[in-house]
């Protein structure tokens, strides 16, 4: 239980967690706003069940959700369950139940957040961020510099190692000319795709700008200049002619929507390496990709996460 406002100190935020079914999501956000939590957010449950229920792109949605928020003082959890009690009535959905309110200490995420992330060796890469002062790059391994900042890619996640991983492997035995790194975050992989093949045309893609910027500049940081960056939607504003490699380290969903562009933008015995999805997920990515004319070569299983990489079969 939560400890009185009498012996609540400032340096304390507090995290409210609660399980709720889907249909039930966008009422509590909106009656833990009114309740003055901030930074709410709210995400699928990893082992959730799909739902009957479907996005907008045709995708089932999991059957429960986790929604989030942090609050400066504990709120009452009578008061809370009772008000979260009336919202699953008027829904007619299960009672969704607070499963944590604890207090999380103030800290310098990113100073934690950097100690975590100490240089490590990722198939062909050696990755590292600034703040290690002295880095001795181990001889044979290429040397990628980025950060934890404001774009996804920093080369701690098992979606991000999986890519390097596949393209070490990829490095050994081809030569590719044109590479699309499409979703590109922090550019961690356009950039080890140009180290891995200097010659080739390397285009970045992102939806979001601040990724594109990010980019931009850690491309310049591994002296990688030459990548070529474009904000676009996917392959919307592309004009970039097939690509003899494409990684797309996003989310399950979005990448079974791009499979029937995927194919329209790879070279015929083309390959395609996919990351961004579950284990359980897999088996679903795969088949949109082999209605499309792909044949899985290779997975990189990591933890709950997996790395597909798949070749586009010749007509």
């Amino acid at each position: 239980m939560p400890k009185s406002h009498d012996t609540f100190t400032p340096q304390l935020l507090w995290r409210l967690q609660i399980l709720t079914p889907h249909l039930g999501v966008e009422a509590l956000v909106t009656l833990l706003e009114n309740l003055g939590l901030e930074a709410l957010s709210w995400y699928e449950c990893e082992d959730a069940p799909p739902s009957t229920a479907e996005d907008e792109q045709g995708f089932p949605i999991a059957e429960t959700f986790m929604v989030e928020g942090y609050a400066k003082t504990p709120p009452s959890l009578d008061d809370l369950n009772k008000e979260i009690e009336m919202v699953a009535r008027l829904l007619s959905i299960d009672q969704p139940s607070i499963q944590s309110c604890e207090p999380v200490d103030h800290q310098d995420w990113l100073s934690v957040c950097y100690q975590q992330l100490a240089p490590r060796t990722i198939g062909d890469y050696y990755v590292y961020g600034s703040h290690d002062k002295t880095v001795d790059v181990p001889e044979g391994l290429i040397p990628l510099q980025i950060d934890a900042a404001t774009a996804f890619g920093s080369g701690d996640h098992q979606t991000t190692s999986g890519c390097l991983q596949a393209i070490s492997d990829l490095r050994q035995s081809h030569d590719f000319k044109t590479l699309l790194d499409m979703g590109c975050g922090s550019g961690i992989l356009a950039i080890a795709l140009a180290k891995a093949w200097p010659k080739a045309l390397v285009v970045a893609v992102d939806n979001d700008p601040e990724s594109v910027r990010v980019t931009r500049y850690n491309s310049d940081l591994n002296t990688c200049p030459d990548i070529q960056t474009l904000v676009s939607e996917g392959f919307q504003k592309l004009s970039l002619q097939q690509a003899d490699l494409i990684v797309a380290n996003i989310l399950a969903k979005p990448l079974c929507h791009m499979a029937p562009m995927m194919r329209q933008a790879i070279a015929e015995k083309g390959w395609v390496i996919l990351s961004g999805l579950l284990e359980r997920q897999k088996d679903e990515v795969l088949e949109c990709y082999h209605q499309q004319g792909f044949t899985m070569i290779k997975t990189y299983p990591l933890d709950n996460w997996t790395t597909l990489v798949l070749q586009k079969n010749s007509h």
